[in-house]
């Protein structure tokens, strides 16, 4: 994927001013978008065949919570200072 040079909407200096020359490319775009959408839209209907998939052999939403704790944990620098908390929090949430 292209790394963006300008902010969005201002990435442009000038488009084609004609419309003959404008559609093809507002067409060719329109395309693309559409096929990275009906993508987007199959990977949801995997997904959640995969979900429906696996709900009867593990704990989905116990799984989910546990995932998230562990995206959380690979952003921590300081790990040990985390856990320490974890468990002063825990202690206290008791």
């Amino acid at each position: 994927m292209k790394e963006r040079v300008r902010e969005e909407g201002h990435g442009v200096d000038s488009m084609p001013a004609s419309l003959t020359e404008l559609e093809p490319v507002v067409r060719e775009f329109v395309e693309k978008l559409r096929t990275i959408k009906n993508e987007q839209e199959l990977l949801k209907q995997d997904e959640k065949a995969l979900l429906e998939e696996y709900a009867e052999k593990l704990d989905m939403k116990t799984l989910k919570a546990a995932m998230r704790v562990v995206a959380v944990r690979e952003k921590i620098e300081r790990k040990d200072a985390f856990d320490t908390l974890v468990e002063v929090l825990e202690r206290i949430g008791e």
